[in-house]
């Protein structure tokens, strides 16, 4: 042992002195011979026992060494490489490779490289993930690479550990000690005699070795090497959080290209009309490598399918698991053998959350769906997480793999009465619309800024913040909600949610799915019989369309909202349909026919006694007003929604309409000043929207106000101001994800960076 260790060292300083002689830094090395800095640093350590020969003569190359040097330099890595383990036949014998192994680059080079850096203690990675993703896979095929790049053998034991009767770890290791050429006799009869001895002679003939399918930390820990250059590669579904000094890899699925890669190459030379939907099949995978060997090989065994035909039968979600099947290799299997090793209350968590309508959901819905306590939920839904059934992202929430949530799903079906289920759904919704409601009332002026405390027991609602933190998040989980109520035809429950977040909607004005939010809540009202509902829901919706930039569809969704109100004597949103319609007729480009509604409005508006919509209407008019060419009057317009807005208002709800209509007519009338070629009055302008911005709360439309400020600033020559101003406007847009006016005003800044 000293012996090796003294040649390795040899070795060691013989590399350090020719790379000193060629006054060349680790960094520089590596750039000339292709060996990474930290390979080359592990080598002049002596932590390597003695590199392979392509390494040697990479290093050769890069030192620029003569035939002579280079024999030198080889004959001391060969020297220093230790004789590999052989094991006797049929111990620690790895599992055949896998010829079409692929998609694993980053993983295998992060191992690779691990080891190279690797101190005087053994290596240990635990590679952990989901039933599926490949571990074993990777783990064989890195155990190879390595203990072909080490010189070393490489060692395996199959743990057994989703088995009623794992492996014992006292068995484990006279395998491997069998495997390290230990004879019956010489084995100790205790699991700490063994587990001494396996570490003693690991350290003495250093090997890789792959401990498979791993149950728990106590099974694996006398398993694993101690000092020495070994390495031990240990897979689990489980993350095993108790095992110390170890490294971590949590595997991950395969992404696109190579979940795509590893079918074409199970299937192999198919013609391209049975290749044609192979991408589609990927997807439906989730990138699962299990799943997508099982689909390929299906595919690859019926020559008369084609991978459209396959990808369509398995769009079908109901009978998927049970599709992706080929002999004795079943998807279902492999998650249920994970599901047994739950607790039964981690398993009835596990198959209810198959309910949550988005992809992912925090511990507050879990613990509806459970029924339990917040602790309680979290040390569950951490049971799911350790033993890869759920993953956790970084902000604390948790999702399932497409696949694992319609296992989840079957055995909720197989394992719950339908009448359960039924009311765990009503509950679940219930409560993700009691939230919502909670949360939108924040921005509702008439709720006086205080949210029901119905739900606060689980979830923060404490502040403007913290209810549109929540609103966002989990947007896919109470619309989800949302078409639930639809469906199952809750109506009420439809038009209510989607009211208490109608003021909402202007903070988040981004959001996708307002158009169908409140086309079904207009739906619902329908049914409902409540016309004065529908009327207002299909104003929303009219304004979503706008939104979407359905200018025709936006204008006939109003005057239909117009046509309903009117007949029900509803003077107020009748006014509001018709001033809808004048927005999408401006956008449309009939100025002409949007100002004659927008006229028609102001008349209802006052005639209802509506401060907002009074005070908007005047916008709307200028804006027309200013498109006819006739700038004067569209000024007297916004002058006189100002003057409306300046009035004290009672209560905060008047207070908050008039914050918003100064803000924006603030802008509007900058912006016709400019038009007058009057600058300082748009200033002035300018000034008094942004004074009103934070109190408004519509951070998109202060980042416009400032943006348009910007333009005026840089127009007069005032560069460092006009800096200053886009600058913030363009931090504010990349806050409420606007990126194309985030991309414009960097194109911006750089111009006038460029023209100082």
């Amino acid at each position: 042992m000293a012996e090796g260790r003294g040649q390795s060292e040899t070795f060691a300083a013989e590399l350090r002195r020719l790379r000193q002689r060629a006054q060349m830094t680790l960094e520089g090395l590596a750039d000339v011979s292709g060996v990474s800095a930290r390979t080359i640093g592990g080598l002049e350590r002596g932590h390597s026992l003695g590199p392979q020969r392509r390494t040697v003569m990479a290093l050769a190359d890069g030192l620029g060494l003569d035939e002579t040097e280079r024999e030198a330099l080889e004959r001391l890595a060969g020297v220093g490489r230790p004789r590999p383990v052989t094991a006797p036949t049929g111990w620690g014998v790895p599992p055949r490779s896998v010829p079409d192994f692929t998609g694993r680059s980053a993983e295998l080079d992060w191992l690779v490289t691990l080891a190279a850096g690797s101190g005087t203690a053994a290596l240990v990675v635990v590679l952990s993930g989901p039933a599926g993703v490949g571990k074993t896979t990777l783990a064989v095929e890195a155990g190879r690479r390595l203990a072909e790049e080490r010189g070393v053998g490489l060692l395996y034991v199959d743990l057994r550990g989703l088995d009623a009767e794992p492996l014992d770890p006292g068995l484990a290791l006279f395998r491997l000690l069998k495997a390290l050429g230990v004879g019956n006799r010489d084995i100790p009869d205790d699991v700490d005699g063994r587990s001494g001895q396996c570490r003693a002679l690991l350290e003495s003939q250093p090997a890789v070795v792959v401990l498979d399918n791993a149950r728990d930390e106590e099974q694996v820990r006398p398993l694993l090497p101690g000092a020495g250059s070994g390495v031990a590669l240990v897979t689990s579904r489980r993350l095993l959080t108790g095992l110390e000094g170890v490294e971590r890899l949590p595997v991950p699925v395969l992404e696109s290209g190579a979940a795509l890669g590893l079918l074409s190459s199970i299937i192999g030379d198919a013609d391209d009309s049975r290749r044609d939907g192979l991408v589609e099949l990927a997807a439906v995978c989730g990138g699962l490598p299990l799943a997508l060997r099982i689909v390929g090989n299906r595919l690859a065994t019926r020559p008369s399918w084609t991978a459209r035909q396959f990808a369509d039968k398995l769009a079908d979600s109901e009978r998927r698991l049970e599709r992706i099947q080929a002999g004795d290799l079943q998807i279902t299997a492999a998650f249920g053998m994970s599901y047994d090793q739950l607790s039964p209350a981690a398993r009835r968590l596990c198959r209810r959350l198959a309910l949550a309508p988005g992809p992912d959901f925090a511990p507050p819905l879990a613990s509806v769906l459970i029924g339990s306590s917040m602790p309680d939920t979290e040390e569950l839904l951490d049971e799911l997480h350790e033993l890869g059934l759920l993953s956790q992202t970084d902000s604390l929430r948790y999702g399932f793999h497409d696949l694992i949530r319609l296992f989840a799903g079957d055995r909720l079906a197989a394992e719950e009465e339908p009448s359960e289920r039924a009311a765990l759904t009503r509950t679940m919704t219930e409560w993700l619309l009691d939230v919502t409601a909670a949360a939108g009332c924040w921005f509702e002026p008439e709720c006086g800024f205080k949210p029901s405390s119905d739900c606060q027991h689980r979830v923060d609602l404490s502040s403007p913040d913290a209810a549109v933190e929540w609103l966002q998040t989990e947007a896919d989980n109470w619309f989800g909600a949302v078409r639930i109520a639809a469906e199952q035809g809750w109506d009420r429950k439809v038009v209510d949610a989607a009211e208490s977040l109608h003021w909402f909607s202007d903070r988040w004005h981004r959001w996708v799915h307002w158009h169908e939010l409140f086309g079904l809540a207009a739906d619902a009202a329908e049914r409902l019989g409540d016309a004065v509902a529908q009327a207002t829901q299909l104003n929303y919706l009219s304004w979503a369309q706008l939104t979407r930039g359905e200018y025709k569809l936006a204008a006939e969704t109003a005057l239909h909202a117009a046509r309903i109100a009117e007949q029900t004597g509803d003077i107020r949103q009748q006014a509001w349909a018709f001033q809808y319609a004048a927005n999408a007729l401006t956008r449309s480009g009939d100025p002409a026919a949007s100002l004659l509604y927008a006229q028609e409005a102001e008349r209802l508006f006052v005639q209802a006694g509506d401060y907002e919509g009074h005070i908007q209407v005047f916008q709307a008019q200028a804006a027309n007003l200013t498109l006819l060419k006739r700038p004067r009057e569209a000024i007297e317009k916004l002058q006189q929604g100002l003057e409306l807005a300046r009035v004290p208002q009672a209560g905060a709800a008047r207070q908050l309409i008039a914050d918003v209509s100064l803000l924006v007519s603030g802008m509007l009338l900058a912006g016709a000043y400019e038009t007058a070629g009057e600058d300082e009055l748009a200033e002035d302008s300018y000034r008094l929207a942004l004074a009103h911005a934070d109190r408004a709360g519509l951070p998109h439309r202060q980042a416009e106000t400032e943006f348009r400020f910007a333009r005026l600033l840089s127009r007069r020559g005032r560069l460092d101001e006009a800096t200053a101003m886009l600058q913030a406007a363009r931090a504010r847009f990349s806050a409420v994800d606007a990126p194309a006016q985030v991309a414009e005003m960097g194109e911006l800044l750089e111009q006038w960076r460029i023209g100082r």
